[in-house]
């Protein structure tokens, strides 16, 4: 058997690229277009009016780590609820 160069496989064999259109089996999944609303979980940054920006996934975990050691109590994962919570700490302390 010869392994041929993409280009040459392409001309001898005509493929078109519309030949994996459609189910392809149970573990392939879905070959559709996905027309849905982005929501929180689809990014990983929150803006936050309180501070007035966006933050990244990075800087919240920076600022809970540093949220945690100033006596901030334990919270549950990386929502603007969460954020909030961590910005107005520091906000409240420097005043």
């Amino acid at each position: 058997m010869e392994i041929k160069k993409y280009n040459d496989f392409i001309k001898e064999e005509a493929i078109s690229g519309t030949e994996l259109v459609g189910h392809m089996g149970p573990a392939y999944g879905e070959t559709g277009l996905q027309n849905k609303t982005i929501n929180s979980f689809d990014t990983d940054v929150i803006y936050s009016e309180i501070g007035g920006r966006i933050y990244t996934m990075d800087e919240y975990n920076q600022m809970y780590q540093d949220y945690l050691k100033a006596g901030g109590g334990p919270l549950d994962g990386f929502s603007k609820e969460n954020l909030d919570t961590i910005v107005s700490f520091f906000n409240d302390k420097q005043e």
